[in-house]
């Protein structure tokens, strides 16, 4: 038994005074995590497990899945979150069935049942605005938003780095500041958001429920425009989903198309924001690989500032 499985069985044995008879490494169901199938005398779980993650971001998941529960949201339990030899671990319950990425024929059904749950999610009232955890939960929301905006209205300036990357031009840094300056004032509202709503986070099972599950880019910001600016950033580059596939989350959600429309305006401004503030992020914490959110932020500007 390599050590990874052995510490997931010691992990098992301290949280539940039973000693798994097999430990199964899971592969391709997690970019950063490590998964095991864990399987006990009369029950199965997945463990979680990242050297590099805090206890605080699996305490997260945990306090937003516990939440989306009460909404009567399907999504497995979170059982247990703690560190073992410097690694944190969540321990949740295992839910048998298909990933929605292997389900067979049209998956309108399960964009339409997105639709449903986020406006379910999006009921859920946060102290906070943004990704970890205890900001999520400290702190008015509106005014850490406005301090948000702010920033990134400020940093549209001569000395922009985003200049020198060559992100946006001088024009383009005035019209963008232009239109984040028109979100200053608006009366948004604000709640908890899933944050990755995609085929890959949900399983459906025999009964035909389907669970969404992988809490970790849990954020609480505007509503319902931070979930939708994330369909269309992933809808840009991947076409998933596709524009039948997101007709079907806003008739789940009951955003009409004349509703949609009318938000476009700020939903094109909030992704040029959110994309810049992630490229901004990346490079103020010296981030190695720029690329990624380099182009992104390109690729924003190119699709919305017309």
């Amino acid at each position: 038994m390599n050590e990874e499985v052995e510490n997931c069985a010691q992990i098992i044995l301290s949280e539940f005074a039973e000693r798994p008879f097999k430990v199964l490494p899971l592969t391709g169901k997690g970019f950063v995590n490590k998964v095991f199938l864990v399987e006990l005398k009369d029950s199965r779980l997945i463990l979680r497990m990242n050297a590099t993650a805090s206890l605080d971001e699996y305490e997260k998941e945990k306090w937003a899945s516990d939440l989306a529960r009460e909404m009567r949201i399907p999504t497995p339990q979170i059982l247990r979150t703690g560190v073992f030899e410097n690694q944190a671990y969540s321990i949740q319950e295992f839910i048998a069935g298909t990933d929605g990425r292997n389900l067979p024929g049209d998956k309108r059904f399960i964009w339409k049942k997105f639709g449903e749950y986020a406006k379910r999610i999006h009921q859920i009232e946060v102290g906070g605005f943004g990704l970890r955890f205890r900001d999520m939960t400290a702190g008015n929301s509106n005014e850490v938003w406005q301090k948000y905006l702010a920033y990134n209205i400020e940093s549209l300036n001569e000395t922009d780095k985003l200049l020198k990357l060559g992100v946006i031009t001088p024009a383009q840094s005035k019209t963008i500041r232009g239109i984040f300056e028109n979100l200053n004032g608006r009366d948004f509202r604000f709640g908890l958001n899933h944050g990755d709503l995609s085929l890959k986070n949900t399983i459906a099972d025999a009964h035909g429920t389907v669970h969404l599950v992988d809490w970790g880019s849990a954020e609480a910001s505007i509503v319902p425009h931070h979930e939708l600016i994330q369909l269309l950033l992933i809808k840009m580059q991947e076409n998933n989903p596709d524009d039948a596939e997101l007709a079907a989350f806003l008739e789940g959600y009951g955003i009409s198309e004349n509703e949609y429309r009318q938000m476009l305006p700020d939903l094109k401004a909030l992704s040029l924001l959110r994309a810049f503030d992630k490229l901004r992020w990346a490079i103020d914490w010296k981030i190695s690989e720029l690329g990624d959110y380099i182009l992104t932020a390109k690729q924003t500007v190119e699709k919305y500032l017309q």
